[in-house]
């Protein structure tokens, strides 16, 4: 069974110890590869569970409570106006309805930053312009916060079906999670080498990203939909 993992270094805590076969994609391309059926579990941006009517595993996801430094509109210098990375959706969504800008889609945020006024970037090369200095407007997760006061899901786990085999692959994540949390420094070091960013900012990152659904996450997952005029989630009884 395939498990459809997101490129991105928020990825890590739930992967690096577990024992799965992992199919790693971009955020719009992960929606795909399970809603084709090429994958039966794996992480997608909340925006396109519901747009898709993909089940959600209320267990584990990708959130903030607060600042999440990988999803942040940067400042730009140039006169094009407010840019986005064409590989967003949860973020851009956010700031188009809690801010009213409208983002003309890019691929290289850093090109970006010399041709557009505002440059939405997400991922790790946000994570390598926090590191570099890059001024920001508005820290998405941070946003989301204060204006909502509710955690931010940007990407939530999904699954076709539910039965044995993805209950042990969603166990395998759990327990990965679980093992980083008691010894994160050789991930956060590992990390920091491989995008050439300070030690501290990964410490500081991996404080700030959520993984273990709470309690009430379903009720924050519907509110954030309604906020965001999306369709009603499906959740799968687990």
């Amino acid at each position: 069974m395939k498990v459809v993992r997101i490129k991105y270094a928020h990825s890590e805590p739930l992967f690096w110890r577990a024992r799965l076969n992992v199919v790693e994609a971009g955020n719009l391309e992960s929606a795909r590869l399970i809603a084709e059926g090429v994958a039966e579990v794996g992480y997608v941006p909340i925006t396109l569970a519901a747009e898709l009517g993909l089940p959600v595993v209320p267990r584990l996801a990708i959130y903030s409570a607060g600042p999440m430094y990988s999803a942040r509109l940067f400042a730009g210098r140039g006169g094009g106006g407010p840019c986005a990375v064409s590989e967003t959706t949860v973020s851009a969504r956010v700031l188009t309805k809690l801010m009213g800008i409208s983002f003309r889609k890019i691929d290289d945020p850093w090109r970006g930053l010399e041709e557009c006024s505002q440059v939405l970037a997400v991922g790790d090369e946000a994570l390598k312009m926090v590191d570099k200095g890059v001024g920001h407007i508005t820290d998405v997760g941070e946003l989301w916060w204060e204006r909502v006061g509710t955690p931010l899901f940007f990407a939530v786990l999904v699954a076709r079906r539910w039965d044995a085999e993805v209950k042990r692959a969603v166990e395998e994540m759990e327990n990965s999670v679980a093992a980083f949390y008691e010894n994160p420094l050789p991930l956060v070091e590992q990390v920091a080498r491989r995008l050439g960013v300070r030690r501290e900012l990964v410490e500081e990152y991996y404080m700030r990203s959520r993984y273990f659904v709470p309690r009430d996450g379903i009720r924050h997952m519907e509110r954030e939909a309604e906020i965001l005029g999306l369709p009603r989630l499906k959740f799968l009884d687990v």
